[in-house]
């Protein structure tokens, strides 16, 4: 799997002649309504006229039937995200040619009468003879969703957003512009030109306040500016960046030619990481571009997935990305105090522990979970969990803020008020580990081990638990990586999945964490 978002799953694959593809599925939840199925049409027939400058181009998509995807051209190397935060921001030619390469895309996308929208560091994929703009269009299709299913009211990161699109206006190809000043002001700096932590305080600084651009180089600060002014009227367009940045009238092709040979040759002391722990990878593009794929299914056709497997391929049973605060999630985070749990202003769910909460669950609201009595109920027995035997559980968490120790993490097989389930675990350190409690009691099955690359960042944390006769086995990922299978030979029976994190009892250690986009795959036949 190369990657995740609201929209779908991404995958790497090849076609028939042998050639690497990534094929964007679509969620299946998206598919049932038929407003985003004519939206996703249009769409995606758009973005398939888009010439391929700097661009990712879109191949082939699946229009109709159950499983809509859309296949594109496979970019090795990491996005512009990963690779800022972990090498820094560019300088010098290195940015130049990013500016121009995301530019000429631009000019290409607007050409065939599409906007992005969604134009934001993660959609820049740096490969080895350029940077590439992907994920460009198709998006637009959620906008159809913003009254029936609640999510993606607000198509793309408001951080990297248009002031008026922020307001509800008219959306046009200057709002593209006034993202890529952020973008470029992000590869510059190491941060967005306009600051908050929540998102009024985001939407506030984008609509009202002006860029900090202090840290672009000068030879930049103006064309950025001009690029980040409120008034869309006011901005310049793709073309005229694109002619500002290469000093003359400059058309895509020639332009996208110019910048292959300038970064080849600019980046190639940039990408250089030290090698990781367990792959030993020199290279940061070799490291991305080496990810684990998950399997796609037969509705993909004649597109056949590499790589090795990941968590079983199961059915999507109920996702949740925390946009909406009528999910069904306990609680209503309070960033005021001192310790609190639940839905986030930005999009997720907090869980805060400290010394007299110590421990905080979060069980996932899932409907089917409880059966339908057939008879009068006792209201004292526990309700009976409708969850399949073999399931998995997957979700984003990040620290936000922690002190002394702590653990986050996933649980699944709940049956017993809190008191018995399996825990798939990340410590402040950096350390995975799987538990198993039994009536508030147990121990670790598998060792903590070391995972790279999880302190101050998000990290991807999918659990399997797999029913086999009496036994269960245990599977942890983290970020796509396999890190723990461990076998229960005396399985915990059926139950509920959700949400933990824990301090030590006693302790004075703090530790505040978020989750996003949390995932439930199982096969309903076996429930």
């Amino acid at each position: 799997m190369l990657g995740r978002g609201g929209m779908g799953t991404v995958h790497l694959a090849e076609d028939p002649a042998g050639q690497r593809v990534a094929v964007k599925v679509i969620n299946p939840e998206l598919t049932q309504h038929e407003q985003f199925r004519m939206r996703f049409r249009r769409e995606a027939d758009a973005a398939r006229r888009v010439r391929r400058f700097c661009t990712a181009a879109v191949l082939e998509a699946a229009l109709d039937g159950d499983q809509l995807y859309v296949v594109t051209e496979y970019v090795p190397g990491p996005n512009l995200e990963e690779a800022v935060r972990q090498s820094g921001p560019l300088r010098g030619s290195s940015l130049d040619a990013l500016a121009v390469s995301v530019a000429t895309a631009l000019t290409a996308i607007h050409g065939a009468g599409v906007v992005h929208r969604d134009l934001k560091p993660s959609n820049v994929l740096l490969s080895p003879v350029g940077p590439r703009v992907i994920d460009f269009g198709i998006a637009r299709a959620l906008d159809t969703l913003g009254g029936v299913t609640g999510t993606g009211e607000l198509v793309g990161t408001p951080r990297y957003m248009a002031p008026e699109v922020l307001r509800g206006d008219p959306i046009s190809p200057a709002c593209d512009v006034f993202s890529w000043g952020c973008l470029i002001a992000f590869a510059a700096s190491g941060r967005t030109p306009f600051g908050g932590e929540t998102l009024p305080a985001i939407v506030y600084q984008v609509l009202n306040t002006e860029p900090n651009l202090a840290d672009v180089d000068p030879g930049l600060r103006e064309l950025l500016a001009a690029a980040l002014r409120k008034d869309p009227a006011m901005r310049p367009t793709a073309q005229q960046l694109l002619d500002h940045l290469v000093g003359r009238s400059a058309g895509p092709e020639q332009a996208a030619q110019t910048v292959q040979v300038a970064w080849q040759h600019a980046t190639a002391a940039y990408t250089e990481v030290q090698p990781t722990k367990k792959a030993g990878r020199g290279k940061l593009y070799g490291a991305l571009a080496g990810a684990a794929v998950l399997l796609v299914g037969a509705s993909v056709g004649a597109w056949s997935v590499l790589g090795p497997s990941g968590p079983p391929d199961l059915g999507v049973l109920y996702a949740e990305d925390f946009t909406q605060t009528s999910g069904g999630w306990s609680g209503t985070y309070d960033p005021e105090a001192s310790s609190s749990y639940g839905y986030r202003t930005d999009g997720t769910y907090g869980l805060d522990v400290e010394k007299g909460y110590e421990e905080r669950w979060a069980k996932a609201p899932i409907p089917f979970l409880v059966a339908t009595p057939t008879t009068t109920p006792d209201p004292s027995a526990t309700p009976t969990p409708m969850l399949p035997a073999s399931v998995v559980v997957g979700v984003t968490a990040e620290i936000k803020r922690s002190s002394g120790t702590g653990e986050y993490g996933v649980y699944c097989h709940n049956s017993n008020d809190d008191d018995t389930y399996y825990e798939f675990g990340l410590d402040t350190k950096g350390m995975a580990r799987i538990r198993r409690i039994v009536d508030g009691a147990g121990g670790t099955l598998a060792q903590p081990v070391l995972v790279d690359d999880v302190r101050g960042k998000p990290a991807r944390i999918v659990a399997s638990c797999e029913q086999r006769g009496s036994a269960v086995r245990l599977t942890m990922w983290v970020n796509d990586e396999q890190v723990h299978q461990v076998d229960d030979p005396n399985g915990i029976g059926n139950g509920f999945v959700g949400l933990f994190a824990r301090t030590p009892k006693g302790s004075d250690s703090v530790l505040k964490t978020t989750f996003d986009d949390f995932e439930l795959r199982g096969t309903k036949e076996e429930s």
